[in-house]
């Protein structure tokens, strides 16, 4: 039984934009948690030393790794929703691209100016150039991690883990409030 491609497109990207939205949300809240189990330690057990600093930017790192997890899998959904119009406009601006190049092409062989001051503004261009081709040359390159199993398997510890700092969170802001 074949199923048509666009028809089973049509049904994924509306699903992947919402567990996008979703995913970026846990993500935000979980950005919250650890931004307020910081400022709590910070303001009520401010680090002394150096140790201490270390061992609070170590806690601060810990906290941010779920969150910024679940935020980069958000980015990769959101570029898989943003595929169809990506490869729709492909023709376009490939064509935009063929006419720089010649015209780069037709600045260089120009004798207007010597070599020299052509250099600079050519280069420029063509970098330019390089990098805005990025996406047609590699149009499946953000959904490479979409088949990575470590980051799959790291967005799921991740989206576990996150619900778990906000109670801490939760929790720090109780003890802080009560002491």
């Amino acid at each position: 039984m074949r199923r048509d491609p666009v028809s089973v497109l049509g049904r994924i990207l509306p699903l992947a934009a919402a567990v996008g939205r979703g995913v970026r949300t846990l993500g935000l809240v979980g950005v919250a948690g650890m931004v307020a189990i910081a400022l709590v330690v910070l303001v009520r057990w401010t680090p002394g030393d150096g140790e201490d600093w270390a061992g609070f930017v170590v806690l601060c790192v810990v906290l941010a790794v779920p969150a910024a997890v679940l935020l980069a899998f958000s980015v990769v959904l959101r570029e898989v929703v943003e595929l169809p119009d990506k490869l729709r406009s492909y023709p376009g601006t490939t064509r935009e691209h063929v006419a720089e190049f010649r015209a780069i092409a037709e600045d260089a062989h120009r004798r207007e100016r010597p070599a020299w001051r052509r250099l600079p503004g050519s280069t420029w261009r063509l970098a330019t150039l390089v990098r805005s081709a990025r996406d047609l040359l590699a149009p499946h390159a953000p959904l490479l991690p979409l088949f990575s199993v470590p980051f799959l398997l790291a967005t799921l510890f991740s989206a576990l883990l996150v619900p778990i700092v906000v109670v801490a969170a939760l929790v720090v802001l109780l003890v802080a409030a009560a002491a």
